[in-house]
């Protein structure tokens, strides 16, 4: 692996790398991947950006093994960045074998290469276009046919994970290989990361089990709108952001519903926030008596999921309730880590509200709680 001590000659205006910013990268022309600049972005006041760097910003890569300077412009076609817990900017162009690492505060840097990365100019399938930052401290970046998943450190190693199931399957059963493309990644509570699709797929995966859950398709969005910039914002919503269009639009997670939130001419390529998906609900989980919850209250799809914040094995017996103290449901889950598990109610139940309880295996009841089923 090389690497490469990087300077960058960047005028950075009011940056402040604290909770509050949204990093966005940006570009010129609408509907075309072309850089200009990472820029902070308030969702409040989208007009109120801080540039942090441009495009016509040179960057002095200098080798460690040999007195080499090579001067560069950042890249043309950079869709895939996210921001480490230090403010550190990691990004990478599309097409490119090595991810770009920059600490906006001391203006340095690195430059590394990505292990076993077979760069294929003319398929588009391999590349990045998504990257976040997880809950676990890791930054992660995938590809477009969804065959290379990295997990790269603050310091720059990188793990090539391998292929993540699921979501090439989605686009040949679709008929539509580009279906899965684009977009961004986010990431939540609990250690999930979440792709969304420039055609608004979204997909749900663990990067301990690399096997993708198609999650549905967002719906609210204006005709040809295409999803290119995903973050969490601070009260738990989703931002989206487009290169298509002029506007912002939030999305709501549990019902995929976008609305619009407000007008942004600028397009852009790829968004970062320090806030993770499910945040509120891993804080509440966090102050219960429980060891074990439910998530979330409003279930879609027939699917929800009880969180574990025990490391012990344990056998839980769950049944759902109708609002008449009928027991409707029974299944009993085995809970062996710090997690959440799938539980498919099968469409056995119409839309209404019920009660999940769960009981350990000394009879102890560790879940009495309402949700409503929406179709």
């Amino acid at each position: 692996m090389k690497k490469a001590l990087l300077v960058c000659s960047v005028f950075m205006v009011g940056y402040v790398a604290n909770a509050q910013d949204i990093v966005a990268a940006t570009g010129l022309t609408k509907g075309k991947i072309e850089f200009n600049d990472f820029r902070t972005l308030d969702v409040n006041s989208p007009t109120a950006s801080s540039i942090l760097l441009t495009k016509t910003d040179k960057i002095n890569f200098e080798t460690v093994t040999a007195d080499v300077t090579k001067v560069c412009s950042c890249g043309k076609y950079i869709a895939a960045m996210t921001t480490a817990p230090d403010g550190s900017i990691f990004y990478m162009p599309m097409n490119g074998d090595k991810v770009s690492i920059v600490n906006p505060s001391s203006k340095a840097g690195s430059l590394v290469e990505i292990p076993n990365r077979v760069v294929n100019n003319r398929n588009q399938g391999s590349f990045y276009a998504r990257m976040t930052t997880g809950s676990d401290g890791f930054i992660y970046a995938l590809n477009n046919e969804g065959s290379e998943l990295l997990k790269i450190s603050t310091n720059g190693s990188i793990q090539n994970l391998g292929s993540v199931s699921g979501i090439a399957e989605f686009a040949k059963a679709s008929g539509v290989e580009t279906s899965v493309y684009g977009g961004d990644m986010i990431a939540d509570a609990f250690g999930n990361l979440y792709v969304v699709s420039a055609s608004a797929h979204v997909f749900k995966f663990n990067p301990n089990k690399l096997n993708a859950e198609y999650i549905g398709k967002i719906n609210g969005l204006p005709d040809g709108y295409t999803v290119n910039g995903v973050a969490v914002m601070r009260d738990g919503n989703v931002l989206l952001a487009t290169t298509s269009h002029n506007g912002l639009y939030t999305l709501d997670m549990n019902t995929l519903e976008a609305s619009y939130k407000s007008d942004y001419a600028v397009p852009v390529y790829d968004l970062s926030s320090p806030y993770f998906l499910h945040q509120s609900t891993l804080d509440e989980f966090a102050n219960a008596q429980s060891m074990y919850s439910l998530y979330p209250t409003i279930v879609k799809n027939n699917e929800l999921n009880i969180v574990s914040k025990s490391t012990e094995n344990s056998k839980l017996n769950v049944t759902v309730w109708n609002l008449n103290n009928k027991q409707i449901y029974s299944k009993n889950l085995t809970v062996n880590s710090i997690g959440d598990y799938k539980v498919n109610l099968s469409g056995s139940l119409q839309p209404g509200i019920y009660v999940l309880k769960a009981t350990n295996q000394e009879g102890v009841e560790v879940i009495n709680t309402k949700f409503t089923l929406v179709r």
